[in-house]
């Protein structure tokens, strides 16, 4: 049995036919490693670029 954390997402119909397109062309063998290469690139791209802190001005009001 697997100790990796599973998680259920909502996909838009575009997200889910590219995942599926992705799986049918061979690049990834499933859906999950399609979507582990995704958030590995997010992470990649945050760490290359910080994002801004915000200031009290951009904060919601409560």
């Amino acid at each position: 049995m697997s100790s990796t954390p599973t998680r259920n997402i909502a996909l838009t119909p575009v997200l889910e036919d590219y995942i599926r397109a992705q799986v049918a062309s061979g690049h990834y063998s499933n859906a999950s490693e399609v979507v582990r290469a995704g958030l590995r690139l997010l992470m990649e791209r945050d760490q290359a670029m910080p994002r801004p802190k915000l200031v009290e001005r951009d904060r919601p009001a409560r």
